[in-house]
């Protein structure tokens, strides 16, 4: 019952918060936590997570395809203020690069998470995080063709909209927040859910010298519901809402788990993605689990208004791993001496 009016709450809160909100987005996006919501920061048993993800799209449609290389660290750094509550702290970096003009936008930023937990055996916790960090924003503009260059057939560097153009970095400081509430309702199921918004200030991105344009809103909202089936087969279905300047996109997956060796804890993951818009719509996904070790496999196959075309779609590499570092007991031994 209290879980219950826990997610209650929580819808009460995320349908409050309204908001008008392009970015980067990921198939695999679990694979990468601090970029989808910054209250995952440090969630997880173990003492170092470190994870990454490389995107590559449109491979075959243009010469220098969009390619989005993402990597992350984080760690549960500080116990709270309450016996069961930590702090988790990391960095996530992330470069966009996209077309012939070599548009690249390039992230850096620090995170930061409070776990509460909200009963006092430690299976529901609310967690509220937050990011701040730097971006840049860039372009070559001597590979770009302008519209008066096109029209009046001239060099364009004559053109009147060249010179408006910066040819250097455009940098700006961004602050993100997100929470989440996590809940083990038994011993084989366990659920989170969560809201996140970016680029909180919207702070101006423009790349021509007298330009102010204001980086919309993101807005993501994202749960994931795990159940163990028996000793050897798990499922996951998730879903991932996110709005950006009053365009939605929607992503549900099902995805599975299969323990195929029991004596090394090896898991195979498989399942698929569907996003309802047009153009990347259906996605494979295959992985392992190896103890600590997670690698996940995407491919974005057209079945949009694209999926009549030679386009290929995109695929995606993505690679998570758990250091766990614990220190060994110090245990002092006792010399007994006998009596004679």
């Amino acid at each position: 019952m209290q879980v219950k009016k826990l997610l209650s709450l929580f819808a009460a809160i995320l349908m409050w918060c309204a908001v008008d909100a392009q970015d980067i987005h990921f198939t695999q996006y679990y694979m990468s936590p601090l970029t989808i919501n910054p209250a995952q920061t440090g969630q997880f048993a173990g003492t170092i997570r470190l994870g990454g993800i490389y995107r590559n799209q449109y491979a075959s449609l243009i010469r220098d395809e969009f390619s989005t290389p993402s990597a992350f660290v984080d760690s549960p750094v500080l116990p709270g203020f309450r016996k069961k509550d930590w702090i988790g702290a990391g960095l996530g970096f992330f470069t966009d690069k996209a077309g012939s003009s070599q548009l690249k936008r390039s992230s850096f930023a620090l995170s930061g998470a409070y776990h509460l937990a909200l009963n006092k055996k430690g299976t529901t916790y609310l967690s509220v995080g937050g990011q701040y960090g730097s971006e840049s924003r860039s372009l070559n503009r001597d590979s770009l063709t302008l519209e008066d260059h096109l029209l009046q057939n001239r060099d364009v560097s004559l053109s009147a909209d060249y010179g408006k153009i910066k040819n250097d970095k455009t940098s700006f400081s961004d602050v993100n927040a997100g929470v989440q509430l996590t809940s083990q309702l038994s011993k084989t199921t366990d659920i989170k859910v969560g809201f996140a918004m970016y680029h909180i200030g919207r702070p101006n991105y423009a790349l021509t010298s007298s330009g102010q344009s204001k980086m919309p809103r993101r807005m993501a909202v994202h749960g994931q519901f795990n159940v163990a089936l028996n000793n050897r087969f798990t499922i996951s279905p998730t879903f991932l809402f996110q709005n950006v300047s009053g365009s939605d996109e929607i992503m549900v997956q099902g995805l599975a788990g299969y323990l195929f060796n029991t004596e090394r804890n090896i898991y195979l993951d498989f399942g698929l993605s569907y996003r309802l818009a047009d153009g990347l719509n259906l996605s494979p996904i295959v992985g392992m689990r190896y103890k600590d070790l997670r690698v996940g496999l995407a491919y974005d196959i057209n079945t949009g208004s694209l999926s009549n075309t030679s386009v290929r779609g995109g695929w995606e590499l993505a690679v998570n791993y758990i250091f766990k570092i614990y220190k060994p007991a110090v245990v002092k031994p006792k010399v007994l001496c006998p009596r004679f």
